[in-house]
């Protein structure tokens, strides 16, 4: 059971908490029974159960994202990662339908993207598409429509941000698959990162970066808001210091290039976008 809980890999979710938190500045949600199913159904249930359902079609012997020695999977897992599928579409439903048509969606694409007889994620272009658009953009509108009027996705500063949702996806993503190329290839999944070789990886995603900065600051651009685009800049400097040194570290030496600093970079990164999105919130 142990090991079935750390495959789930529940610290995994904090990552991605930065797009439900993105969302709330604008919905300024209630504090109630939908706004907890939501951060439930996504955070503890929805994302940890396509952890475990990709750990259990992958096999891994090396370090994924968030552990460094995985053990190996078994049937319990992938019966977890049902039972976590199954509730999440149940509660979804408690919230509105058209929440549990996002859900529903999403946890389709994860199973497509890790079950082994389709397996979209040993196709690079397609792999990434796939990560970009439902773990950024398609959780940001999914509570949208479980948390508010669907009247605010008129608002162009919501639909950039939308958009920078995505592209915080699409920095990290590459990244997490950088120091993993044999393991992939052994796999027979190719990657994004091998595509693009590793410095092009780094490339990419300071890249992806770039644009997901330009968008925060299209969201923000209004003179009543351009203080939140100037704190984004100053919380995320540290991140941003740490990715530019490891990039130049690595293109003069590979052995930089490893799961230790991907997951401090993943780490890093993650958390100065949380403490973002909550000091927006409290503002």
């Amino acid at each position: 059971m142990y090991d079935t809980i750390k495959l789930l890999r529940f610290p995994f979710s904090v990552f991605l908490l930065p797009i439900s938190l993105f969302s709330f500045f604008y919905i300024q949600p209630d504090f109630n029974y939908q706004l907890i199913l939501v951060l439930i159904i996504w955070h503890l249930l929805v994302f940890p159960s396509s952890n475990g359902y990709n750990s259990y079609n992958d096999m891994d012997d090396g370090p994924i994202g968030g552990l460094a020695a995985p053990p190996k999977p078994t049937g319990l897992l992938l019966q977890m990662s049902n039972l976590f599928d199954v509730t999440a579409v149940l509660l979804s439903f408690i919230v509105n339908a058209s929440f549990a048509f996002f859900v529903v969606l999403y946890i389709l694409a994860s199973r497509l993207y890790s079950y082994r007889k389709i397996r979209l994620k040993k196709f690079p272009i397609v792999g990434f598409l796939i990560v970009f658009i439902f773990q950024g953009a398609w959780v940001f509108f999914a509570n949208f429509f479980a948390l508010s009027s669907v009247t605010l996705l008129s608002n162009k500063s919501v639909i950039f941000s939308a958009i920078a949702s995505s592209f915080f996806i699409g920095t990290v993503y590459p990244i997490t698959q950088i120091y993993q190329h044999q393991a992939d290839k052994n796999d027979g999944v190719k990657t994004l990162s091998m595509m693009l070789g590793k410095r092009g990886t780094f490339i990419f995603s300071g890249l992806m970066f770039s644009i997901a900065t330009l968008f925060v600051y299209l969201s923000f651009s209004s003179p009543v808001m351009i203080n939140n685009f100037l704190l984004y800049i100053v919380i995320m400097l540290p991140a941003t210091l740490f990715f530019l040194i490891w990039m130049v570290k690595s293109f003069k030496s590979e052995r930089h290039i490893n799961f230790k600093n991907t997951m401090i970079m993943l780490v890093l990164s993650s958390v100065l976008n949380n403490i973002y999105f909550i000091l927006l919130l409290l503002k």
